[in-house]
């Protein structure tokens, strides 16, 4: 049976949308950093998880009152999201991902959901979602939802990296463009002002490898123990890119085969049913190899004498 909660661990500049294109046709509803992805959908609840979600962040009698068809419509609406983003800023709390302390969601309704244990948590979120973080650090993640998943496996866990050139490169274009486009995300405003300083791409990309603080490189170094666990589903982007990519059909097969069984889902059939990854105006950022291409010697002389750990990180 398909699993109703996933967390994919994705670098910075790893080509996530790949991954997140495979999870949303699966049937999940991509939360965290890929929440803002047009293409990644939204899920409507059903009767059985409004009830659920409206019962443990405000309790029976209110959600009885609230679902009582003479109530007003639009209270119930406006209750229900503030259950959601209070149930949103848990998890991504749980995570070990940035918060603000000013919020509009109710403290109360939000303490009330901090709570609930683990387990309870993991059922409240409406139909199948997939939390995407750029990072997951033992030492800023939840004890309990560490200790719940070290018990019982669950949410599956998928770390999506991609070669740490590309994924500069990529990075570094990303927090070039406008600041509409660069998120939310603090370290990534800062570093998308830092690199609007510097004049060439040499400049830049120099920057990223000495900088220990440059988004992406400390995710990595922090969650080198992702690729060791067993029960961990280790994805590269060099397996999902494909042939249109730089990649090839047979290991872009093999890592759905392996995604496929994290989620509970039957491998043979559902992989002939998921098509290659779409390439429209993209292919230059999602290609394999182009870290290699606009690396300089030097630059691979600083990536050995800093990173030398992380060139050998894969699937």
């Amino acid at each position: 049976m398909a699993v109703p909660l996933l967390i994919a661990v994705s670098l910075p500049g790893s080509g996530t949308s790949l991954l997140a294109d495979v999870t949303r046709l699966l049937g999940y509803t991509s939360y965290g950093t890929m929440s803002g992805d047009p293409a990644a959908g939204a899920g409507q609840p059903g009767p059985g998880e409004v009830y659920s979600l409206l019962t443990a962040a405000y309790g029976p009698d209110r959600t009885a009152l609230l679902l009582d068809p003479s109530h007003d419509r639009d209270s119930l609406e406006a209750a229900f999201q503030q259950a959601v983003s209070a149930l949103w800023r848990v998890w991504w709390t749980r995570l070990g991902q940035p918060t603000t302390l000013a919020s509009p969601v109710d403290p109360e309704t939000e303490s009330r959901l901090a709570r609930l244990p683990d387990t309870t948590l993991h059922t409240l979120l409406p139909g199948r979602g997939c939390w995407y973080v750029t990072g997951l650090d033992l030492h800023n993640a939840d004890a309990d939802l560490l200790r719940t998943w070290h018990t019982r496996s669950q949410p599956p866990i998928v770390y999506h990296h991609r070669d740490i050139r590309d994924r500069i490169i990529s990075h570094i274009r990303a927090l070039s463009q406008p600041a509409d486009r660069v998120g939310s995300l603090p370290d990534h405003l800062v570093y998308r002002d830092i690199l609007a300083t510097l004049p060439t791409l040499d400049a830049k990309i120099t920057l990223a490898l000495t900088d220990p603080g440059f988004p992406g490189i400390r995710e990595a170094r922090r969650g080198r123990w992702l690729l060791h666990h067993p029960a961990v589903c280790v994805i590269t982007h060099e397996e999902l890119a494909g042939p249109a990519l730089g990649g090839t059909t047979e290991a872009r097969e093999r890592a759905l085969a392996r995604l496929l069984r994290a989620t509970g889902r039957p491998v043979p059939p559902t992989v002939a049913g998921i098509p290659p990854p779409r390439t429209e105006g993209a292919v230059d950022d999602l290609a394999v190899g182009i870290g290699r291409e606009l690396f300089t010697p030097d630059h691979e002389r600083l990536l050995r004498h800093h990173h030398s750990a992380l060139l050998h990180d894969r699937a």
